[in-house]
């Protein structure tokens, strides 16, 4: 199993738009084989600072999620939002 953590500080007159962007994906990628888990949160002592908790079952269901529409457009559209780069953190395990 793999594990990312991607955290991301957005723009407070963004918010609105960021989670409107964010919905949609958080359902895609739920619905995407390999996909063992995917959230959304907000850091409760920091305002605009959000966490999506991944699981996926192996390289393949990451590279899978990487390069589908869905991901690619919430990437693409995401990055106007942001106040600096994602924060992406990466944890294997067996």
């Amino acid at each position: 199993m793999i594990t990312i953590n991607a955290i991301m500080k957005i723009n407070s007159e963004y918010r609105d738009s960021y989670l409107a962007l964010v919905g949609p994906l958080v359902d895609a990628v739920n619905n995407e084989d390999g996909s063992l888990y995917y959230a959304h949160f907000e850091k409760t002592d920091e305002p605009n600072t959000f966490a999506f908790i991944e699981q996926y079952k192996d390289e393949q269901a990451i590279e899978a999620h990487n390069n589908s529409e869905h991901f690619q457009q919430f990437f693409s559209e995401v990055k106007q939002y942001l106040v600096e780069e994602p924060e992406i953190n990466v944890l294997t395990s067996k």
